[in-house]
């Protein structure tokens, strides 16, 4: 449920969050159940990271390369001032003089936009349970879920939030991801990724509730139908049905009762909808955001993406966490490549896996007119990705995290290649980091003194891990493919 605090905020057109979940019953599951103790009794939107109420001066270069652009591969120049894309050209000769150029040699794409997250989780290892479950509901409850929240625990208890979110946020930046779902409001997050539920561009209209259907009250629902028509809310981000059994299914339903059906409701998963209720989302509108690694994992299943793309349902692609996803979107894409290839029979496309973490996510956000695609007048966010220019959908779905060159929000360079950054002229501070074999530089730093912890160095960030206990810190990158586990048959619990 809503609880007064959050049903205010929605009111007041602020982000909302759903509380009250530590004394929730066993119907919550463990990521939605612990938001609400980092939420801020006033969050200060004008501090750090990009609110979109003032222009940043990032400075003017030009990144050459093959570009992804909403017409198809073509080969040119993504000229930024500041923070927007200012220019598209086709050659050298074209880019404004007194610009600096840097030729990448790279695929050039959109910023990925990750629209499903628990990020401040995002320091854990994956977690093996060795068995599938049938709903969101049950592996929260097991034993064997203590080497989750046992650590996780330790670092909220010792008020090191901040410390999770920024590992959990450069996990994300170094795999091309710009824009997040999932992170917990705190003035540490206005930095490195945008938080898709905060306000950006100084406008906020995105809402979320991680906590069971069941939670959300008639006078809920009232209100977000009443955002949803007066244009106040753009989309309204809920778990439904992530399982496989009836239970799970049900949710839909519960939803039709409380007039919820509607075509700015995005269902986290949906993993146990039917085709007739897959349909049915279709004819109405409605949005899925998909992580089949997630899914494989706890479920041994995944939705049933060319039934609901069939029915004209916009499908986004996300990691979920790192308990039990990929480390990024990068890492997702590869994922959602294998279970189209050997579960869904190639129906999805390259182009079409590319769109569900660029364009796609971008309209289901309600943020198409500044992100999601590489146009004069965008904002720069953007991922230069190595890789095989000729078919450059699939260079970006095979790429190794070595393979991403440059990320860049609102034209400021978060992670990069040294030659790119000293060729753009990033001002930022940068530490050398590891990328699976090859040197990147990554801005752990950040100088303004709005932001939390901005200055905290990653020494810093894992000394705060160690001082809690927490000795398995997952990597910062993820150099391996995603785990067999995942594809072989386990039993459910007994």
């Amino acid at each position: 449920m809503f609880t007064k605090r959050a049903l205010g905020l929605l009111l007041s057109g602020a982000v909302a969050m759903a509380c009250a979940a530590e004394s929730q019953s066993e119907e919550s599951n463990d990521p939605s159940a612990d938001v609400s103790p980092y939420d801020t009794e006033e969050s200060d939107l004008t501090s750090g990271y990009k609110p979109g109420c003032t222009a940043l001066k990032v400075g003017t270069y030009a990144l050459g390369g093959t570009i992804i652009t909403p017409k198809g591969p073509e080969q040119g120049y993504v000229v930024v001032v500041d923070e927007k894309i200012t220019a598209v050209v086709q050659n050298r000769a074209q880019v404004p003089a007194g610009t600096r150029i840097v030729d990448t040699g790279g695929v050039i794409s959109p910023g990925f936009m990750d629209l499903h997250n628990h990020v401040a989780y995002n320091f854990l290892p994956l977690w093996n349970s060795g068995q599938r479950f049938k709903n969101r509901y049950q592996w929260s409850g097991i034993q064997g879920y203590d080497t989750v929240k046992k650590p996780y625990n330790a670092v909220k208890a010792a008020g090191h939030a901040c410390a999770g979110l920024k590992y959990g946020e450069f996990r994300s930046i170094v795999g091309g991801t710009t824009t997040i779902q999932g992170s917990v409001d705190l003035s540490c997050t206005r930095s490195w990724t945008r938080n898709v539920e905060f306000v950006n561009f100084c406008e906020d209209h995105i809402r979320q509730d991680v906590l069971p259907i069941n939670g959300i009250s008639q006078s809920d629902a009232a209100t977000l139908n009443a955002q949803f028509t007066s244009g106040q809310t753009k989309a309204f981000f809920v778990h439904l049905a992530e399982g496989t059994d009836d239970k799970s299914r049900n949710e839909f339903e519960q939803l039709r009762g409380l007039g919820l059906l509607k075509p700015q409701v995005v269902g986290i998963h949906s993993t146990a909808l039917n085709e007739a209720q897959l349909t049915e989302m279709g004819q109405i509108g409605m949005k899925i955001v998909w992580s089949p690694l997630s899914n494989m994992i706890l479920y041994g299943k995944t939705t049933n993406i060319p039934v609901a793309m069939k029915a004209g349902v916009k499908v986004a692609l996300a990691p979920d966490w790192s308990p039990s996803g990929s480390s990024n979107v990068l890492g997702e894409l590869k994922v959602a490549d294998r279970v189209n290839r050997e579960q869904f029979g190639h129906f999805l496309t390259d182009q079409q896996l590319v769109e569900m973490v660029t364009s796609v996510p971008s309209e289901i956000a309600g943020m198409d007119d500044k992100l999601g695609s590489i146009e004069v007048g965008k904002f720069a966010d953007l991922v230069v990705i190595r890789g095989n220019v000729e078919a450059p959908y699939r260079a970006i779905i095979d790429a190794k995290p070595a393979d991403v060159l440059l990320t860049t929000v609102s034209g400021e360079a978060f992670y990069g290649r040294q030659d790119i950054l000293t060729g753009i002229g990033s001002s930022r501070t940068f530490m050398t980091v590891d990328a699976c074999g090859e040197p990147r530089q990554l801005s752990v730093v950040e100088n303004n003194p709005k932001v939390a912890t901005g200055t905290e160095t990653m020494d810093a960030i894992n000394a705060k891990f160690q001082q809690d206990g927490v000795t398995n810190v997952i990597p910062l990158f993820q150099c391996s493919a995603a785990p067999e586990f995942a594809f072989a048959p386990l039993p459910l619990p007994k």
